[in-house]
């Protein structure tokens, strides 16, 4: 075997990792952002299927661009879009720690 099959099974391991890695990470944030419905509506007797996701100030749904786990709280600076009512920083860390 020559010097280039070695290098190119570690960088296509390498690679690999990252990939699993990286949807890990994808799932983790999904799943985060499920247990953030659930740990808001469950106590107060609501659906965790519907409606949509919502401020809980103004109750303006959200938007899906805007419901993007940890990146759209970071974007939007921890306020909802429509409002600019607050957003507990609760939410990305819930669904980074998942």
């Amino acid at each position: 075997m020559t010097s280039d099959g070695g290098l190119s099974a570690a960088v296509s391991i390498h690679i690999a990792r990252w990939a699993v890695t990286g949807f890990v990470a994808l799932v983790g944030l999904l799943a985060g952002s499920f247990l953030n419905v659930v740990i808001y509506r469950v106590p107060r007797g609501l659906s965790v299927a519907k409606p949509r996701s919502f401020c809980p100030h103004c109750d303006t749904p959200v938007r899906p661009i805007d419901n993007v786990p940890v990146v759209s709280w970071v974007m939007l600076g921890g306020r909802c879009h429509h409002c600019r009512g607050p957003i507990s920083a609760r939410y990305p860390l819930v669904e980074s720690a998942t």
